[in-house]
């Protein structure tokens, strides 16, 4: 199985996207009020990524690898990100690590 990160990002979006839209018709749910709306964003992220994963492995007959099920929790959870905070938050976070080499700077 090809990683290509172009592929995953654009997984990531619209998995974000989809997770945006099911969180706002379904929060006003009465069983939905009744838990906070990132616990329910950060639920439907996880599972709805690692379904995808699954959906995928069956579409193109491809065996299940359990680190790619951890990575599609992982994934999960850059899914939830962006759903809750967005696209620039998530840059603004990417760039800060990327050239800071993956710590903080601010003591430097």
């Amino acid at each position: 199985m090809e990683i290509n990160i172009t592929t995953i990002l654009m997984a990531i979006a619209l998995l974000a996207f989809v997770v945006s839209v099911f969180t706002e018709v379904t929060k006003n749910i009465s069983i939905f009020k009744k838990i906070p709306t990132d616990m329910q964003v950060l639920t439907v992220s996880v599972l709805l990524t690692v379904i995808s994963y699954f959906a995928y492995v069956s579409y193109s007959s491809a065996k299940v690898i359990w680190y790619y099920v951890i990575g599609s929790i992982i994934i999960g959870l850059f899914v939830a990100f962006v759903a809750m905070y967005g696209w620039d938050k998530f840059s603004q976070l990417w760039d800060r690590f990327k050239s800071t080499g993956g710590g903080n700077n601010e003591n430097k």
